[in-house]
């Protein structure tokens, strides 16, 4: 048996065909992102967040993204440090801090996002037009009812 053979042997297998691919396009492009930029994980997790929307707390990163408090607070740390983001006190509650992105952040986000777009191209190749914009509406479909099904 092949390794990927388990792709038709799962129990679960649209679930598991999503988390495949995104193991082939996600890993090498974080493994180029720490060699190449220096940057971790959770660091692009609050970057991609910031990068989306100004004056954001940590807490709304840990909500949005499914990451526990203490991965986020270690990544934007980290980014603070590299002059990537800034942090500020909250002008309404000053128990919260308020995070941005810098222009450093905010270009070296875009040259990330450019490597993940490119990744995405290249994994569908494979589809045509029609294809394309099916699963795109599949998937959309799915994600917009994330509250329905999650745990």
């Amino acid at each position: 048996m092949k390794l990927i053979d388990i792709l038709d042997a799962t129990p679960f297998p649209i679930g598991y065909r999503l988390a495949f691919l995104t193991n082939f396009w996600r890993e090498p492009i974080l493994r180029k992102m720490e060699k190449d930029f220096g940057l971790i994980r959770p660091e692009l997790t609050v970057l991609m967040c910031l990068s989306f929307q100004s004056d954001v707390h940590a807490r709304d990163i840990c909500e949005v993204t499914e990451q526990p408090s203490n991965t986020v607070s270690r990544g934007v740390s980290s980014l603070e440090r590299k002059g990537l983001i800034t942090r500020s006190r909250d002008k309404i509650d000053t128990r919260r801090q308020v995070l941005n992105i810098t222009p450093e952040g905010q270009k070296l986000h875009d040259q990330i996002m450019a490597l993940f777009k490119a990744g995405e191209d290249r994994m569908l190749a494979t589809l045509d037009a029609g294809e394309l914009a099916q699963l795109e509406k599949l998937l959309s479909k799915v994600a917009r009812d994330v509250e329905a099904w999650r745990l």
